[in-house]
């Protein structure tokens, strides 16, 4: 292979790998796998379930339209109730953070802890895969 027809082949390679790059980010940014991810657990008492659910649900419409959040639902387990599900999409940890410091998150805190039947749990997550 001569010269000219290796930094040609190199040249077209090196332009492919970008361009596959760009594509992958761009397909899993449309995929929706991109973000920083929360899946919370809240469960009330037994006696407790509708105040926590008057609770939540206005906190749930409030944060799901901050800056940085890309997803914010809010869902009841069926056949039980109380025991609620966040699933969250941030745009990073940042989004996150600064959703933790909202005055609504300071202001629901200490009204949780008269109707939980235990802490409540976040785990955080980066998509592997999905669409």
């Amino acid at each position: 292979m001569s010269d000219m027809d290796r930094r040609a082949f190199v040249g077209a390679a090196v332009v492919g790998s970008v361009a596959a790059a760009v594509l992958a980010v761009s397909s899993a940014m449309a995929a929706g796998q991109t973000g920083y991810f929360v899946i919370a657990e809240i469960v009330s008492k037994k006696d407790k379930a509708d105040d926590l659910r008057a609770l939540l649900v206005p906190f749930a419409e409030k944060s799901a339209k901050e800056p940085g959040c890309l997803v914010y639902t809010l869902m009841e387990v069926i056949g039980e109730p109380g025991r609620f599900l966040t699933f969250e999409r941030w745009t990073d940890k940042a989004a996150l953070e600064g959703h933790m410091g909202t005055p609504e998150i300071k202001a629901i805190v200490p009204k949780l802890e008269p109707v939980l039947a235990k802490p409540f749990t976040q785990l955080f997550l980066d998509a592997r895969t999905g669409g």
